[in-house]
């Protein structure tokens, strides 16, 4: 069984999307980032850097992090989604959603709501500036 510790972000849901899609048994974990669960000794265990998703997989007794890796990890595993004859550009479109695409609308997301009206320059960086 595959154990998701989460929470309700998007790096969060695509795990759990990816989980529901291929079939496999799994159970969540929730983890409060607004309390600082993230930062527990025991989160921290199975990821020093204090950061959702982490996955273990009982069956392997494996702990893996990152949301990109993960996805691997559970396409290979279920052996769905990652065609051989394809596996290039999916992992190019990954790794555009990794470093693109996800941390700019993280970066949105953070000065809109949690930083709205303090920094202009962010606001336009991450908002006005960017094409969606």
């Amino acid at each position: 069984m595959i154990e998701l510790l989460t929470a309700d972000t998007p790096n969060g849901k695509k795990i759990s999307i990816m989980l529901e899609e291929i079939g496999l048994k799994y159970k969540v974990t929730k983890v409060n980032i607004y309390k600082d669960e993230q930062f527990k000794p025991e989160f921290l265990k199975l990821n020093p850097y204090g950061k959702i998703p982490v996955i273990i997989d009982h069956e392997k007794n494996l702990v893996l992090i990152e949301s990109g890796a993960i996805l691997i990890y559970l396409a290979k595993k279920s052996k769905q989604f990652l065609p051989q004859e394809n596996e290039t550009k999916i992992f190019e479109w990954l790794m555009f959603q990794m470093g693109n695409v996800g941390p700019i609308f993280g970066q949105h997301h953070h000065f809109h709501h949690f930083n709205s009206g303090k920094s202009e320059y962010a606001e336009d960086r991450f908002f006005k500036n960017f094409i969606f």
